[in-house]
């Protein structure tokens, strides 16, 4: 056995760019200059995610290192090392492993290494449809699985030496951090997958959804980058129109207003050309029509500004198909696509703090009472008169995660996973999960009305797979599932007999 007292490690936290092996390279290469400086005997980094590994290990100065199986021999300052790589061995010197897995909202109930030296990288992963965000956080564990030494978890290139026996410095974890995975993300998307530096569009509605996403895309690019646009019909109200105009001058970004009112009457008119009544344009085909009609403006707009458009849904919404396909469903990227409502509170909190003004207004915050919720503007569509969200915000943000397996490390059905919620209400489990005031508010603790309104949201979500599909990608710190996601298909199943069986009990 080797004395740790006398080995100097240096950890190498570096970003991963997948199919970019020059700058995988430039990346280890800046690490070496640092750990040649700091006199480590052996740099630690993680490994390309296209090599098929998760940890290299670097020799440095006069180490010398050969490789037996999973181990590595290290022969450094006289001593001779056993360093057991990728698994945990109690008769090596320290272990090292590596961590490729994404920051995720929802932690995924890994145990804590004991003795044993953690690698992670930081950036992003261009996963189609979901860009996974790496958050960094490397550390070194002692035999309680004590953290002695931790790398910063910023989402950002760092570098420590220590020395095993005794530790490192141990960086605090950084605040508002799905804030910082979403900005630190769309950053790194954005130098990667548009390298030439578009303008970024935005409708900006003046809700809450738009107005997060405005100032996540300034406090990303800077407001030269953006530009937003107010697109009324005779159905927004003067509040969220205030709203934007507001949003806009505060952020520092320009706002361009009109109305599409002539847009969709010219439309109605098209259709009758077509053989359609006069009034075809009406209820949810006029709500859609007004959605496109917007999609299709925005679409223009970037082509004219050389830009892209940004997706304003957030997760509840995309889970329940709440969009119109072509209209409000468009965009390059989703930032907050993997953000509850409830989770968009919190994250328009920490902008407004980190700004240090109201770029979020709080009129559009909620304020939660013992009983419920009480709103001074409700979320709405505003595509029809007097029109609310038809989701019940908290409660729906809740049952979304349940639905799309937050507690799970592995992909679920969504049959199971409605199985599971109606058993923990029938045993009057909710409670202990936080829902019961919830449930109670919505008038669900009359178990047909729970019933009801689960089936409705099991049929919407299978309803709205083929939207999901054809979804914007979006920034994906759900769940641990989010890493390998079930596969979504089109075709609805039939229930399972326990769901049917549990079903009979909520309506008996």
């Amino acid at each position: 056995m080797g004395d740790l007292r006398k080995l100097k490690v240096g950890i190498g936290q570096v970003p991963i760019v997948e199919g970019r092996p020059s700058a995988n390279e430039a990346a280890v290469d800046r690490m070496i200059e640092r750990a040649l400086d700091a006199g480590a005997d052996v740099l630690v980094v993680p490994a390309s995610l296209d090599d098929g590994e998760n940890v290299r290990l670097i020799g440095l100065n006069d180490s010398r290192i050969d490789i037996a199986g999973s181990d590595v021999l290290l022969e450094a300052n006289g001593d001779s090392y056993r360093i057991s790589v990728g698994e945990q061995v109690p008769e090596c010197d320290f272990c090292v492993l590596g961590d490729a897995s994404p920051y995720t909202i929802v932690p995924d109930g890994r145990s804590v290494p004991r003795s044993a030296l953690v690698v992670k990288p930081v950036g992003m992963r261009d996963c189609g449809n979901r860009v996974l965000a790496y958050d960094g956080g490397s550390a070194v564990y002692d035999a309680n699985g004590k953290a002695i030494a931790r790398l910063k978890d910023g989402f950002e290139e760092d570098f420590q030496t220590v020395t095993l026996a005794e530790g490192g410095a141990v960086e605090p974890s950084v605040e508002n951090k799905p804030l910082e995975a979403i900005v630190a993300t769309m950053k790194r998307f954005d130098e990667l997958v548009m390298p030439w530096k578009p303008t970024w569009v935005i409708g900006l509605s003046g809700g809450l959804d738009s107005s997060v996403v405005a100032a996540l895309l300034v406090m990303a690019f800077g407001p030269e980058r953006v530009k937003a646009y107010n697109l009324a019909t005779r159905f927004n109200s003067e509040a969220t129109k205030s709203n934007a105009q507001t949003i806009a001058d505060q952020l520092g970004i320009p706002l361009a207003n009109g109305s599409i009112e002539d847009l969709v009457v010219a439309l109605g008119n098209t259709a009758v050309q077509y053989g359609y009544p006069v009034d075809a344009l009406s209820g949810l085909v006029l709500e859609n029509a007004q959605a496109r009609t917007r999609g299709q403006l925005l679409s223009t707009f970037s082509a004219l500004e050389n830009g892209v458009v940004v997706n304003n849904g957030n997760r509840v919404e995309c889970a329940f198909g709440y969009a119109t396909l072509y209209g409000d469903s468009i965009g390059a990227l989703a930032p907050i696509g993997d953000l509850t409502k409830v989770q968009l509170f919190d994250v328009a909190r920490a902008i407004n703090a980190g700004l240090g003004f109201d770029a979020v207004p709080t009129n559009l915050i909620p304020t939660e009472t013992d009983e419920g919720c009480e709103w001074e503007t409700m979320p709405s569509a505003e595509l029809a008169s007097g029109q609310v969200d038809p989701m019940k915000w908290f409660y729906h943000d809740w049952l979304v995660g349940e639905l799309q397996g937050d507690r799970f490390p592995e992909p679920r059905t969504l049959d199971d996973a409605a199985c599971d919620v109606m058993e923990r209400y029938l045993e009057d489990r909710l409670e202990s999960d936080g829902m019961g005031k919830w449930v109670r508010y919505y008038g669900l603790d009359d178990p047909k009305a729970f019933a009801d309104d689960l089936e409705w949201a099991v049929r919407s979500m299978r309803a709205a797979t083929f939207k999901r599909i054809q979804a914007p990608p979006k920034i994906a710190l759900a769940s641990p599932a989010t890493v390998a996601p079930q596969e979504a298909t089109q075709v609805a199943p039939e229930p399972s007999p326990r769901y049917n069986v549990l079903m009979r009990k909520l309506r008996a």
